[in-house]
C-alpha cells in the first residue's frame, strides 16, 4: 500500500514541476503576432484561392504588410472592397493600431469596424 502512495506522491510532484516548467517556457518563448497581419488577413474574403499569386490569404496578408503585394492583389475581394480596406489599414500607424487593439480587447472584427469608420 505504501508503494502506491509513494508512487502517487512522486507522480504528483513530477507533474507539478513539469507544469511549472512548461508554463515558464511558454511565457519565455512566446511569439508575438503582428496585429497588422491579423487584421489584414481578417479583411480578406478567406477563399484561399491563390489567385493573388500567394498560397492563400494568410500569405497574401503577410506579403501586403511587408510591402511585397499591392492592395488590389486579391481578385475575389475586389467586389467586397478589400483594396479600400487594406488602404485604410496601411494609413494607420503601428502605435495607433496597437492602442486600438488594446482598447478593444484584441477583437479583430471590432478593430476592422473601428478602422472603417
Amino acid at each position: 500500500m505504501t508503494i502506491i502512495i509513494n508512487a502517487l506522491i512522486l507522480m504528483g510532484v513530477l507533474g507539478l514541476i513539469s507544469g511549472t516548467f512548461l508554463a515558464f517556457a511558454a511565457k519565455k518563448f512566446e511569439v508575438k503576432e503582428d496585429i497588422r497581419v491579423a487584421v489584414a488577413e481578417k479583411m480578406l474574403p478567406g477563399v484561399n484561392c491563390g489567385a493573388c499569386g500567394f498560397p492563400g490569404c494568410p500569405a497574401f496578408a503577410k506579403a501586403y504588410v511587408k510591402g511585397e503585394a499591392k492592395n488590389d492583389g486579391c481578385l475575389p475581394g475586389r467586389r467586397a472592397g478589400v483594396p479600400d480596406k487594406l488602404k485604410k489599414l496601411s494609413e494607420i500607424k503601428d502605435d495607433d493600431l496597437n492602442a486600438m487593439g488594446e482598447k478593444l480587447g484584441g477583437d479583430i472584427q471590432k478593430i476592422i469596424e473601428e478602422i472603417m469608420k
